[in-house]
């Protein structure tokens, strides 16, 4: 997203700091489709999320996708991600929906913790959620956006573990639903065997400088 963060972001701490009542009986499952579908229009498709699912229609989902590519999939809530920078981002997002159901009032809370920091806001706020003028709201964000990277301190090329959190409350602060996941942020496959190949490398010619004095001796 490309707007300012700090009402955001004030918006967010506050609700971190509010107490809520916990009441949600957190019936989560993993590698799911959304009963409420995806709508958020970035060309991917339902499935690979984590997702709880309550009374009165509430459903919440979270997971990580490779940017432009589609949805990873998880181990449980496990979520690999590659690291690395592609058209000025990182190379993998979370995405996130909200189904408040048949309730009114309500609000959600996102909190990412990494290794840079912890954020906490209302995705709710986010002026391109999808879909547009209904209750569910969904969305596909990149922790290098300047709104979320900079509280982070967020490094796109940097192996970490990040962890998010969401929370839908009632007006009453009544906890109606919470998911997690956890999304580990480390060198794509090709990369992790060009550093081996390359260990291999340096351990083959320090055993040809090792051996070639001997060799000469004999």
């Amino acid at each position: 997203m490309r707007f300012p963060s700090l009402g955001l972001i004030g918006l967010g701490a506050a609700l971190a700091l509010t107490s809520f009542v916990s009441s949600a009986s957190a019936v989560v499952t993993f590698d799911q489709n959304l009963a409420s579908g995806w709508h958020q229009g970035t060309g991917t498709s339902n499935g690979h999320f984590a997702v709880d699912t309550e009374a009165n229609g509430v459903e919440l989902g979270l997971r990580a996708s490779i940017r432009k590519v589609g949805a990873i999939t998880p181990t449980g809530n496990l979520y690999i991600a590659p690291v690395g920078i592609k058209e000025g981002v990182a190379l993998w997002n979370f995405e996130f929906s909200v189904n408040p159901g048949s309730l009114t009032g309500t609000y959600s809370l996102l909190t990412i913790t990494g290794p840079g920091g912890v954020l906490a806001f209302d995705p709710k706020i986010i002026p391109d959620n999808k879909p547009i003028g209904g209750p569910l709201y969904q969305n596909s964000e990149n922790l290098a956006f300047a709104f979320l990277g900079g509280p982070l301190n967020f490094n796109p090329y940097l192996s970490g573990v990040y962890t998010f959190d969401l929370k839908l409350f009632s007006a009453n602060r009544e906890l109606l639903g919470d998911v997690s996941i956890q999304v580990n942020a480390v060198p794509e496959p090709s990369t992790w065997a060009m550093l081996i190949l390359g260990f291999a490398g340096i351990g083959f010619m320090a055993y040809r400088r090792q051996s070639r004095p001997a060799v000469l001796a004999a």
